[in-house]
């Protein structure tokens, strides 16, 4: 019997996390950034970054943004590792891991651990299919956001903000 649900557990996991990768790769927009250090996502800010795309191979996941750097927007790529246990990371701005605390065919969450000189950053990602998501899809995400500790002022919400698009 302990096999019996070790294997339909193992078979789910596998199913959502393939499903999560399908859903997940092509194009995106930035729609909010939030941190419980607000400094990280304002404009100039690290953590200040706009999806173009995401792609997955492998179970490895490589995104393109932009940032802005010196008044300009700059295109950069990052892709994922897995860690110790399983855990997703990334290299950006010190050492992140994360999880997909939502996702369908329009949008996607991310809550992120960002650790730089021993401090621990959390901060949130929402991206979308289109330039915008519905209310209800946002009201999600500050819901999630304030399930980590990051309260609803320390959201921004970029979608009728200039997210490099020249670049696109």
């Amino acid at each position: 019997m302990k096999i019996l649900l070790l294997t339909v557990g193992l078979a789910l996991v596998c199913h959502l996390q393939a499903q999560d990768s399908s859903e997940l790769t092509g194009e995106w927009f930035t729609i909010a950034l939030a941190s419980n250090v607000t400094s990280k996502i304002e404009n100039g800010g690290n953590l200040e970054m706009f999806i173009k795309t995401i792609s997955e191979h492998d179970g490895i996941l490589s995104g393109v943004f932009f940032k802005r750097q010196n008044g300009k927007c700059v295109q950069f790529s990052v892709t994922t590792f897995t860690g110790e246990g399983g855990k997703m990371l990334v290299q950006y701005d010190g050492l992140n891991d994360f999880s997909i605390q939502s996702v369908d065919s329009n949008h996607v969450i991310f809550i992120l651990n960002n650790v730089k000189n021993g401090e621990v950053i959390i901060w949130a990602e929402l991206y979308g299919r289109t330039p915008d998501l519905s209310d209800e899809i946002k009201k999600k995400f500050g819901d999630i956001c304030e399930k980590f500790g990051i309260r609803k002022d320390q959201i921004r919400d970029l979608s009728n903000n200039d997210r490099c698009e020249e670049l696109r």
